[in-house]
């Protein structure tokens, strides 16, 4: 790892006009936590807070544009002319702690400030207008050294905020980071509280762990350190499974920008056909349960629970042209890119040139049906349901049933997507069905 030094850092202008602001007021502005730490590191971020002695009301005093983001801990958000939003936070130290909140109080100093934060290379700070970077707990010796260490007393630390547990191992995964042996004994102790925080909170360390560039580090000490069992039960259960290191591996090689799809095959180490036995709805899947406890959207855990369905069984290069439509319409439209992004990353994770090959022929045809104009969905058909119902049958699930089975021979033949065909087609299933309905003479309509 590079020594990291504070020379280069290079905050964007807009941060720089708050800080400089604040400055000229009689104010200290300092950058602090994860930008001045990834730019040591010589990593790009974009998210740079600053932390000063100003209280939130002067604070909002002195900019025209602002969010009261949480004005009882401090945080006022500055917005700069682009909308870009800067998070200035007045130092702060903790009066009490419950392990998921705390009562803090405004403090006069940026070392208070700093000491309450969770780990030496999170409590660093560069203040722009001196060029002076205060590290009071030797962050810069920690990176330099590959080490995560808490600040202080680790076994408090963790107590204070019990997701620092999470933060912990994600730091760790994501930097390539060797615990301190004593913040290491005090983290898997307090893997114990981890049932008393929020759902919410939870996730959202989940999320930055699958946004990181290669999650499998910060996923595998979840499984070590004890803390997959707490929140994620269902995967605990497979992670000592051959499937668990290939999950990892795929995972690695998706792309960071998609983390549903990400989520998705991790949860693909739950074999499709467990269910949750401790559910109301016996139906449900053991990924369906964790999605709903995490309380991710409806809306993601619908993309995510569609292609966990879907993942298997996928299409070949022996399929038939009608196999491949016939694919194409069990899994709906746009869905295919996705499936296959996931087929290609388990392909590369597994250096499986011959499987790659292969997935690249299959996918060119399934693209190419889908140009085609081939009627693949159900609504592609030329009839609908007031067709049949204008042939005599009632309404009910019989117009569906018909309708599906049209839909079944044109992904078969396509060139029987007329309607006259189709119609023809539907008398005659009727017919066959005893059903009453109108002459088959198509001159009868």
């Amino acid at each position: 790892m590079t020594k990291p030094t504070g020379s280069d850092l290079r905050p964007p202008r807009s941060l720089s006009n708050v800080a400089n602001c604040l400055e000229d007021h009689g104010y200290e502005a300092w950058a602090v936590g994860g930008a001045v730490r990834d730019h040591l590191l010589g990593l790009e971020r974009g998210d740079w807070d600053l932390a000063t002695n100003a209280r939130p009301d002067q604070v909002m005093e002195l900019f025209s544009r602002t969010v009261p983001l949480g004005m009882e801990h401090g945080t006022v958000g500055v917005l700069d002319p682009d909308g870009t939003l800067f998070e200035v936070t007045t130092f702060r130290r903790d009066v009490e702690t419950d392990g998921r909140h705390a009562v803090v109080e405004f403090a006069d100093s940026i070392d208070e400030d700093l000491a309450r934060r969770d780990f030496t290379i999170n409590a660093i700070a560069w203040r722009e207008r001196t060029g002076e970077l205060r590290d009071p707990w030797n962050g810069r010796a920690d990176l330099a050294a590959g080490i995560l260490r808490a600040v202080g007393d680790a076994a408090a630390r963790f107590a204070e905020d019990y997701l620092r547990v999470f933060r912990g191992l994600r730091f760790a995964g994501a930097y390539d980071l060797t615990f301190d042996p004593p913040t290491r004994e005090a983290l898997e102790a307090a893997v114990s509280g981890l049932d008393r925080l929020s759902a919410e909170r939870v996730r959202e360390e989940l999320v930055k762990v699958l946004a990181a560039p290669t999650p499998s580090a910060a996923l595998r000490l979840y499984r070590d350190s004890g803390a997959l069992g707490v929140w994620y039960p269902e995967l605990e259960r497979h992670a000592n499974d051959a499937g668990w290191d290939e999950a990892l591996a795929t995972i690695d090689e998706l792309n960071a920008r998609d983390g549903l799809l990400r989520l998705c095959r991790l949860l693909l180490v739950i074999p499709t056909e467990q269910h949750d036995e401790s559910s109301e709805d016996p139906g449900e899947s053991a990924a369906a349960g964790l999605l709903a406890r995490l309380k991710f959207s409806k809306a993601d855990q619908r993309r995510v629970l569609h292609l966990y369905s879907h993942f298997l069984p996928f299409v070949s290069p022996v399929d038939s042209s009608a196999d491949l439509r016939e694919w194409l319409s069990s899994i709906g439209p746009g869905t295919e890119r996705d499936l296959f992004r996931m087929h290609f990353a388990a392909a590369r994770a597994a250096g499986a040139e011959d499987e790659l090959n292969a997935l690249v022929f299959v996918w060119r045809r399934v693209h190419e049906e889908r140009l085609s104009g081939a009627p693949i969905e159900r609504g592609d058909l030329v009839v609908n349901g007031t067709d049949i119902l204008d042939l005599g049958i009632e309404p009910g699930p019989l117009v569906r049933l018909l309708l599906e089975e049209l839909h079944a021979r044109v992904l078969e033949d396509p060139e029987l997507n007329t309607r006259e065909v189709l119609l023809q087609q539907a008398r005659e299933l009727i017919e066959m069905a005893g059903l009453e309905g109108p002459a088959s003479d198509p001159e009868a309509e």
